[in-house]
């Protein structure tokens, strides 16, 4: 298949806002204590650099943040809330808050998730839950100040709409809830975000819980600043925590489906001007899930992202690091973590589907169902992609031809796609910078096969896995004139083509 870009460099192109670096996302606060997982996120902010970050269980007892004196009294200790916090911004990223789980001096029952025992009860005492959110947040203020917490958002909770797996209560506690959290971050200052209700993905073409939320704010004048959903592309979802049940995938443009629909609800609704968050995203929300290993991670992130361009304020990839508890540690190399970069510190084919995109500019002046081509600072960026979609038999659950060292026959075979990129009207000497991911060229998952699949690489092992698991590159001039290219991708390939003027 041959695929002709020919793009005029005079013309003006469309400002587009890069949403694929507003947020990332992690397993959970205490996670952020840790120091593999800080060096990972030290990598991802030096070479792609997100915005936002956002993670279960600040309220969880391993924070040690909630406590009670012998009289029932609330007292608070912010030494892990200040040491993760003041991390964050030291490299450059702000918080999402999301505000949960309940403490175990707050449960009103036993109900956890989580190999961590998130607990998941309702709190027995809203105004205590009230009051240790407004000391979170007014602690906040002292340490960092006013003009910094600003830029925050607070989200209450996560999936409630999923009964006894996240949240033991009904939607009206949860709209309970919202109430008595939101009410209380506004009392400190109104102009701090606040919002939700961080339900799961979609059912029947619709995401659960939003238009009875937007509906519950408005009926009963409840502030309001954006909204937040996970919109996985997956049906029958929720397939364990150890991945042994059956999942399917949704249509290749489900994601985009899922986020018209969202800006269009909101845009008809009592809000038209919210924020629209994707605080958890990704190829499917199981932890075991093979998929998140293999090459096909990086066209799925760029061909979604410049897909869904305008939709949304942020689309959040569950999660940066495979250093994630939720079902314990992983028991492979290459578990099927969510994480963009496993738990060695080997970046997988998920964070270069990030990092291609970081590299594009903020003028749009093509792009097509598999290319982009943009500008800034005088650069050109050619981004193009070859996405192979699941199978049929994988799409309807049928994962026999998936395991631990064979990940291959779950996908389409398109063949190779060639570009022919034809820029007439280019002027000037051009350094000319290629960058191509591929199974051969970057896959950390592929190069771990190709070099025996070792259980425990010691260092200077890791070391080889490394220097193959980076895609390939190279510099060239072009002395003038017409720039005229052929450009073969194999499937799962992305490959980025920057033209720098040059003296």
């Amino acid at each position: 298949m041959i695929t002709n870009i020919t793009v005029s460099t005079h013309a003006t192109g469309e400002t587009i806002r890069p949403f694929w670096k507003k947020l990332t996302t992690a397993g959970r606060a205490a996670e952020g204590l840790r120091e593999d997982w800080r060096n990972h996120l030290r990598e991802v902010q030096r070479e792609i650099g997100f915005e936002y970050i956002r993670f279960h269980g600040i309220f969880h007892d391993d924070m040690m943040i909630y406590h009670e004196d012998k009289e029932g009294n609330p007292y608070y200790n912010w030494q892990y809330y200040d040491s993760l916090v003041d991390f964050l911004l030291e490299v450059g990223i702000r918080p999402i808050m999301e505000l949960s789980f309940t403490p175990s001096l707050l449960k009103s029952g036993e109900a956890t998730v989580f190999w961590w025992k998130g607990n998941i009860t309702p709190p027995k005492d809203h105004s205590k839950w009230a009051g240790m959110v407004q000391a979170m947040v007014r602690h906040s203020i002292d340490r960092y100040g006013l003009d910094e917490v600003l830029h925050w958002y607070f989200e209450v909770w996560n999936e409630a709409y999923l009964k006894n797996l996240f949240w033991s209560g009904d939607q009206a506690d949860y709209f309970k809830l919202y109430r008595v959290t939101a009410e209380a971050i506004k009392a400190v200052d109104a102009r701090l975000p606040v919002g939700g209700p961080a339900s799961s993905g979609f059912e029947d073409g619709e995401g659960p819980w939003i238009k009875d939320f937007l509906a519950f704010c408005a009926a009963e004048h409840v502030p309001v600043d954006f909204v937040s959903i996970h919109p996985y592309p997956n049906k029958w979802p929720f397939d364990g925590a150890l991945g042994k049940n059956i999942m399917g995938y949704r249509g290749k443009d489900s994601t985009f489906e899922d986020l018209s629909w969202l800006r269009k609800t909101v845009d008809e609704s009592p809000f038209p001007n919210l924020e629209l968050h994707l605080t958890e995203w990704n190829s499917s929300p199981s932890p075991r899930d093979l998929v998140h290993d293999t090459a096909f991670m990086a066209p799925f992130i760029v061909y979604n992202h410049v897909r869904c361009l305008g939709l949304v304020d942020s689309l959040g990839f569950w999660t940066f690091t495979d250093v994630f508890e939720e079902g314990g540690a992983g028991d492979t190399l290459f578990h099927g973590g969510f994480g963009m970069i496993n738990v060695l510190g080997l970046k997988k084919a998920s964070y270069y589907g990030y990092w291609f995109l970081a590299q594009l500019g903020t003028e749009c002046l093509a792009r097509g169902e598999d290319y982009i081509v943009t500008r800034k600072n005088g650069r050109l960026q050619i981004l193009m992609w070859n996405y192979a979609f699941y199978t049929e038999a994988m799409q309807n659950g049928d994962r026999s031809k998936l395991s631990l060292l064979s990940r291959d026959g779950i996908f389409e075979d398109p063949g190779e796609r060639t570009f022919e990129i034809h820029l007439p009207d280019l002027t000037g000497r051009m350094k000319v910078l290629e960058y191509r991911f591929d199974r051969e060229h970057g896959s950390a998952f592929d190069a771990w096969l190709r070099n025996g699949a070792l259980p425990y690489p010691d260092a200077r092992e890791l070391a080889i896995l490394q220097q193959q698991a980076v895609p390939s590159s190279a510099i060239s001039l072009h002395e003038g004139g017409a720039f005229q290219r052929t450009i073969s991708l194999a499937p799962h390939g992305v490959m980025l083509v920057e033209l720098v003027p040059t003296p």
